[in-house]
């Protein structure tokens, strides 16, 4: 996690200007690698705000840690577990923007599901030790291909094509039995032009909430054909996922009594026992499979063309409580001549999908000038069916019975230009415009039983365009405008169609603006980056969940989000390096109506429709208002690759429902890591690093998320239920690795 801060480390580290042809091999290899994710990525001149991180700085402070905990200590991220460590199910925010709105690729391809249009990193893990670069970028950013980006887009790049052989050992132990081995080797561009890596990796933990076990294996493999004007790549990446399920978080009430407590699968048996199902979980088969091609036409033209085919399988399995047969279909079931309506169940949530891509581009670069030419086509196929694979009263319920299956298709047809020019020395425009259209289709029954059969249809354009100047030497200043368009996610157009909404779900609007300044010198580094975003229709978190821990959204008519976002890297000796970042922001939601769910009494619960109350202006949910990070790097020898670092992240206030009601607010919290870090150079067999980790320095109690959900009666009276998620206290972890 060390030196990951925004803009500051392009500022360090340099461009990605990638087009000029270069006579040595090992600089060729770099350029081809980096034509390959071009079109997802901005260049250093580019006026946007962003962030470049490099593999060492990926795997620096990196043990079984998931992508949201690395950037954690970037501007305006936000990064929270449900288990309580950064092992398990990990999700995040940028600029308060929920994941399902931050776009991603792998290697220049989408990687968000298009249907929940978010990444499970868990269903992907340990993928980081699998990357050499990534870039983040802030606001509308420039995403070319997949989901819209609504608050930032990532653009990820996988290993490959190293100059020389290399092998990458490590293992790491830590508090809660967490424990990771992983372990890569690649032969280097052999002489024919060839190349094999590979990468093995297990995680293992039993996880600071109870249930909140993680099994996770990640296989990552590519091969690799080098000449001085084409590169051609095949990947393939499997992971598989056994997770606890701990979506439900915990009552506030119970964190006093037991922190570490969680309802899921607990029941009670014939003699008044508590007892928990032991296989509530999680479950989830990745395969992904890529293939690159890259090929250098002329020195100022470029050709890229990409395949993906991901494909995915998974369940989770619940332990329920007197649920009613006619739930799933069911008639009565009579046993023993005693009718039951109710029983204990036990039932599997299935899913399988297949998404089909293929994208190409044409770059053409100059001195002065430079333009991209592209397309994608997607296509997505998935399943979701439920069986029932116990009940406690069972007359003549099948095995494996199936009550519910639906079927979606969705196609995803883009195509973009996007052009920078030079006019003179420092001065750079950008332009960039995106035509999307969504095919989107839903038949079948839902868990509930209800019909979703619908089509969607939409048709979207994108433009964005800015300019930056640079002056005085180590001055820039830039601005950008974008608008970014965006459809609805397949849990909320269900929730729609099934009745209760007072307003349809529809797609969404922003509108991007940004203004910028940066300074950097060798010594320190400074910018400032102001935005509003203004929304038309935006989808923001309502605070209810549905059965799977996913915060159901509704459409507010006008919001916004503005903000600044500040940092600072300062270095003035080789001892000492301090590196931070500031956001201050307001996010806030105009002349909103919040809808109730209205029952006749807390007895009977029959449903008599809806309630509102109207709020003229209301902060959204999960959006804090200030957000910082900052850490301090201390190398007390010149010679020796020793360190200690603290890490600082701040989160403040925020609200888990659109209300602005104290009651439903998370308490801000103040989290310090310390890593202290040691690197043994034996220069005949290779380096050896030993880390060792205590996160959360001072064990501080807090919650890093929420939902509740509320219900009103006929009498006045209100019904409301809380879940938070209570993150774990100090803990140690260790680790040692072997590269060479």
């Amino acid at each position: 996690m060390k030196k990951v801060f925004i803009t500051l480390s392009a500022f360090l580290i340099g461009g990605i200007g990638v087009f000029a042809q270069q006579k040595a091999d090992s600089l060729k290899v770099v350029k081809l690698d980096e034509v390959v994710v071009s079109a997802t990525r901005v260049s250093q001149d580019a006026p946007i705000a962003y962030s470049n991180i490099t593999e060492m700085q990926i795997k620096q402070d990196n043990a079984a840690r998931n992508i949201p905990s690395i950037l954690q200590t970037l501007p305006s991220v936000v990064a929270y577990t449900e288990g309580g460590t950064a092992v398990g199910n990990m999700s995040y925010c940028i600029r308060g923007t929920d994941a399902n709105r931050i776009n991603v690729t792998l290697n220049g391809m989408p990687l968000n599901n298009p249907e929940s249009q978010e990444v499970y990193w868990v269903n992907l893990p340990d993928l980081s030790n699998s990357l050499q670069s990534m870039q983040i970028q802030r606001g509308v950013g420039t995403s070319t291909n997949g989901a819209a980006s609504f608050g930032a887009s990532i653009s990820m790049q996988t290993l490959g094509g190293r100059p020389k052989p290399y092998g990458d050992l490590s293992t790491a132990y830590g508090q809660y039995n967490t424990f990771l081995v992983s372990g890569a080797v690649g032969t280097g561009i052999m002489k024919n032009g060839l190349s094999l890596d590979a990468r093995f990796s297990h995680v293992q933990s039993d996880g600071y909430i109870r249930n909140g076990k993680v099994d996770h294996k990640n296989i990552y493999a590519a091969l690799s054909h080098y000449s001085d004007k084409q590169l051609i790549r095949l990947i393939y990446m499997n992971g598989i996922q056994h997770t606890g399920i701990t979506w439900e978080g915990i009552d506030p009430g119970m964190l006093d009594i037991d922190r570490r407590y969680n309802p899921a699968g607990q029941y009670t048996d014939e003699n008044g026992n508590i007892r928990y199902y032991d296989n509530e979980t999680d479950n989830y088969y990745s395969n992904i499979g890529q293939l690159v091609y890259t090929r250098y036409l002329t020195p100022s033209l470029t050709f890229n063309a990409n395949l993906s085919y991901n494909h995915g399988y998974g369940y989770y399995e619940n332990y329920k409580v007197d649920r009613k047969f006619s739930e799933f279909g069911l008639d009565n079931q009579v046993v023993e001549g005693t009718t039951y309506k109710k029983s204990d169940i036990i039932r599997r949530k299935l899913m399988m999908n297949h998404l089909y891509v293929g994208g190409l581009n044409l770059k053409y670069e100059r001195e002065k000038f430079g333009l991209t030419i592209g397309g994608m086509y997607s296509y997505y196929d998935g399943e979701h069916y439920g069986r029932l694979l116990w009940a406690k009263h069972n007359q003549d319920i099948p095995e494996g019975y199936e009550w519910y299956r639906n079927e979606a298709d969705k196609k995803d047809i883009n195509a973009y230009f996007k052009a920078e020019y030079r006019p003179v020395e420092n001065f750079s425009l950008f332009a960039e415009v995106q035509e999307r259209y969504i095919d989107y289709r839903m038949k079948g029954i839902d868990d509930d039983l209800a019909d979703l059969t619908n089509n969607n249809y939409y048709n979207f354009i994108n433009p964005k365009g800015g300019l930056s100047f640079r002056f005085a030497g180590y001055n820039e200043i830039y601005g950008s405008f974008g608008i970014s368009n965006r459809e609805p996610l397949r849990a909320d157009l269900k929730e729609s169609l099934k009745g209760g909404g007072v307003r349809s779900i529809t797609s969404e609007r922003l509108y991007d603006y940004e203004l910028g300044y940066k300074y950097a010198n060798s010594i320190v580094a400074f910018s400032a980056n102001f935005y509003y975003m203004n929304y038309k229709d935006q989808l923001v978190q309502t605070g209810k969940l549905n059965d799977t821990g996913y915060k159901l959204q509704e459409n507010v008519p006008d919001s916004y989000r503005t903000g600044i976002e500040l940092a600072l890297s300062y270095t003035p000796t080789y001892w000492l390096r301090m590196d931070g970042n500031l956001t201050l922001s307001r996010n806030k939601i105009k002349n909103y109506t919040v809808f109730y769910d209205y029952y006749d009494n807390q007895s009977d619960w029959n449903y008599l429709g809806q309630v509102s109350q109207t709020y003229k202006s209301t902060d959204i949910s999960f959006s804090p208002k200030v957000v910082g990070s900052f850490m301090i790097t201390f190398k007390p020898f010149e010679k020796e690759d020793i360190s200690f670092s603290f890490i600082n992240k701040y989160v403040g206030k925020m609200y888990y429902d659109n209300t602005s009601n104290s009651e439903n607010r998370l308490s801000d919290y103040l989290v310090t890591d310390f890593v202290a870090s040691y690197t043994l150079d034996a220069s005949r067999v290779g380096k050896f690093d030993f880390q060792f980790y205590i996160n959360n320095l001072a064990s501080i109690k807090y919650n890093a998320n929420a939902w509740v959900d509320t219900s009103k009666f006929e009498d006045g009276t209100q019904a409301v239920y809380k879940g938070v998620f209570p993150q774990a206290g100090a803990n140690l972890m260790g680790r040692i690795r072997y590269r060479f």
